[in-house]
């Protein structure tokens, strides 16, 4: 009887256990709003969701986990959450396919099994991919990594996840990241000066990216070059890239009751008295003055008033790289809206 009353306290005891444990939701998930990285020693770059957690480790490896608890399991593999994890690292100098089976050989986890090498491109360079898993069931460490090279510099790409299910989950992300990743590679400066082909280099390395990221400011919102980054500043916001004094700038002005016109007029002082233009900004009446700060910069002002504001886009381009430059910073300044 009392082996009964014990066997009937273990099944209620495991029943309310499982009533208690909470499911996961299985949902794909999407990447939602994105920030580019950029290694600041080898200049590989790739996406990732602004709202995961990021270490990294300049010129070797930069990890995004999808939460702070997801960041505890992939480094202790027994507590935390089941989240995500993307990575990009890189190697140099290195051979991919040797790296691929280093990685093999050291793998955090034993009885992990691979799968592969097969080909395929990392971007725009050939590639090798593996996958591994490691464990069973929702415990399996699962994901793939992708390696590749330029200039003798070895970039990888990592997604990995618990769970086979949940590489489902995660798929439109990992699948974003993957194809967003640019290669590391070496600056090879010849000792003194920088010749015309590695100058060449560095403007399109530090050109504004052609894939645009979304601001909301202070009745306003306006899209920017995602590799430029955004600093508030005492009257708005400036978006700078890797060259510096190549600038997006908002700044919102009080119009004291002004309209366009009559703001403009005034503002057109401030700039030796060239006299504005009419243009419109996504469909908005709006004045335009170009202008010179000095013969190594060209500087366009645009002038937009609604209400008690008025809203300046500055956008200012060094001469040197007008072409690369310049037509991506009127498309940000033509994204400009009001609210």
């Amino acid at each position: 009887m009392n082996n009964r009353f014990s066997l009937l306290l273990i099944a209620v005891a495991i029943v309310i256990a499982s009533c208690g444990k909470k499911s996961e939701d299985m949902t794909p998930v999407q990447p939602g709003e994105t920030v580019t990285f950029k290694d600041q020693v080898y200049k590989f770059t790739f996406k990732a969701p602004k709202a995961w957690i990021a270490e990294s480790t300049p010129g070797q490896r930069t990890s995004y986990y999808s939460s702070q608890g997801s960041e505890i399991r992939f480094q202790k593999f027994t507590e935390g959450d089941y989240g995500a994890k993307i990575e990009v690292g890189v190697k140099d100098p290195a051979d991919p396919q040797q790296t691929l089976e280093e990685f093999k050989k050291n793998f955090i986890l034993e009885g992990a099994t691979f799968t592969g090498p097969e080909q395929t491109t990392l971007g725009g360079q050939p590639a090798w991919k593996i996958g591994f898993s490691a464990g069973g069931g929702d415990e399996a460490y699962v994901g793939y990594r992708i390696y590749t090279n330029k200039d003798s510099v070895v970039t990888y790409f990592e997604a990995a996840t618990f769970g086979k299910d949940r590489m489902n989950k995660y798929k439109a992300i990992f699948d974003l990241a993957e194809k967003s990743v640019t290669p590391g590679y070496v600056l090879k400066f010849i000792p003194g000066k920088i010749d015309s082909a590695m100058m060449e280099q560095l403007k399109k390395e530090a050109a504004p990216s052609p894939s645009l990221s979304n601001y909301n400011g202070n009745g306003f919102s306006i899209e920017y070059p995602d590799n430029f980054n955004p600093t508030a500043t005492g009257k708005g916001i400036k978006f700078e890239g890797d060259w510096k004094g190549a600038t997006i700038m908002v700044d919102v002005i009080p119009s004291n009751g002004s309209d366009l016109n009559t703001f403009a007029a005034a503002a057109a002082k401030t700039y030796g008295g060239i006299s504005p233009t009419n243009t419109t900004l996504n469909g908005e009446a709006a004045k335009m003055i170009n202008y010179s700060v000095s013969s190594s910069y060209g500087s366009r002002a645009y002038i937009v008033v609604k209400g008690a504001n008025a809203y300046r886009i500055t956008i200012n381009w060094p001469k040197e790289v007008e072409s690369l430059f310049r037509p991506a910073m009127e498309k940000s300044a033509q994204s400009f809206k009001l609210k």
